[in-house]
């Protein structure tokens, strides 16, 4: 079991507590945005990002352009043409460089302009465009949107075992990312926001869980016990959530979700389950996931569905039998706290996941905002989390 030191329960313990309100603001110039961009963030599904194929991008309340090169390679470049501010993603994919749409600038994927149609031969020497450092890593673009020099790319050795399939969903959310993260450590909510769903079909909601939990040097470890049944996960910092969800044909799966922000109170929820089944399972696993896709194409988001739910225009009874019902709860429990004042909370015994959390995540906005250095999480390679049984 986890060492249960003292830790500070309700936020006034917390000398910090005021930066709590600083989480949600990721535009241009805040704490977070500028904290959270000095890690590596998932911006995209590889698959969704055909060869030749720009599209625009928001992330952090900014737009860039994304795209493809004939070669392979996922490049992020500014959303706009410096000659007369067209957006670069209505342009032509050349190679591995993109052509302006407007008057045929070319762009190579440093972000330097290599052609210019119409002007004279050394005036493109002057001229480029911000580009960003992007890898792609378990189906997903990573894009480094800070100053300097990327850190390595954090990697996860359980996930890339090659007899696991890996299955990759981008799930976008009206509410923002840390409100998602907190959601995420929070072990309690699973018994009641989730009483109606996969985890109650295996008595996971049974029992109110004993929760310890501790800071650790790649974010923070979560053990909860429910009965006999342990669930150990963490959160791997700055806002990613590695823990064990339920499938009704997977059962037991390695669960690993970014919280990446697009707006104040707009994220995505990029997320990687890794499915131990061969032969006929997965198959019958792949074709239940391909239904439920089609299923939920008719059908309105579970935002939509859960801001009805808040406005009395629905009720939770009338989406049971929806494949996102989880989400649809987890929205209507997250849309409910918008404008809550988060530094003014009543945090419990049961809360001291989430409180370690903030008090975490306020003290790194401290530093950078003294202009200290920030604590540089490192992953373990081989970190797994676990789900068993106990005596």
């Amino acid at each position: 079991m986890l060492d249960d030191r003292p830790e500070p329960i309700t936020a006034s313990h917390d000398p910090d507590r005021r930066l709590y309100d600083e989480f949600e603001p990721i535009g241009p110039g805040s704490l977070a945005g500028r904290y959270l961009k000095n890690f590596w963030q998932p911006v995209y599904r590889s698959k969704d990002l055909k060869a030749g194929a720009a599209k625009p991008l928001r992330v952090f309340a900014q737009d860039f352009t994304i795209y493809r090169g004939r070669t392979g390679n996922a490049q992020v470049l500014a959303a706009r043409c410096p000659h007369r501010g067209t957006r670069l993603s209505t342009g032509r994919v050349e190679g591995d460089s993109i052509r302006c749409f407007y008057h045929g600038w070319k762009f190579a994927p440093s972000g330097a302009c290599v052609d210019q149609p119409a002007e004279d031969a050394n005036f493109k020497s002057a001229v480029c465009v911000k580009s960003y450092p992007t890898r792609e890593y378990l189906g997903l673009v990573f894009v480094y949107f800070g100053e300097g020099e990327p850190p390595p790319l954090q990697r996860l050795k359980i996930f890339e075992d090659e007899s696991a399939y890996l299955h990759v969903k981008a799930t976008p959310r009206g509410c923002s990312y840390f409100s998602q993260l907190e959601n995420g450590v929070d072990e309690v909510h699973i018994n009641f926001v989730h009483a109606v769903s996969s985890f109650a079909d295996v008595g996971f909601t049974r029992d109110i869980p004993e929760v310890v939990t501790r800071e650790t040097d790649y974010g923070i470890e979560r053990a909860a016990r429910r009965g006999n049944q342990l669930r150990v996960g963490h959160c791997l910092l700055p806002n990613v959530l590695f823990t064990s969800v339920v499938d009704p044909i997977a059962s037991w799966m390695q669960h690993i979700a970014w919280r990446t922000p697009i707006e104040d109170e707009k994220s995505t929820s990029f997320i990687v389950d890794q499915v131990r089944l061969s032969g006929d399972a997965l198959k019958r696993f792949i074709d239940a996931e391909e239904e439920a896709e089609a299923k939920l194409a008719g059908l309105p988001s579970p935002d939509t569905v859960g801001r009805a739910i808040l406005r009395g225009e629905m009720s939770l009874d009338d989406v049971q039998d929806r494949p996102d019902l989880i989400t649809i709860q987890d929205v209507v429990a997250l849309a409910g706290q918008e404008g809550m004042i988060r530094h003014r909370d009543m945090l419990g015994r049961s809360d001291r996941s989430v409180a370690l959390l903030r008090r975490v995540w306020a003290r790194e906005l401290r530093l950078l905002a003294e202009g200290k250095p920030i604590k540089r999480w490192a992953w373990p390679e081989d970190i797994c989390v676990r789900t068993e049984t106990v005596a």
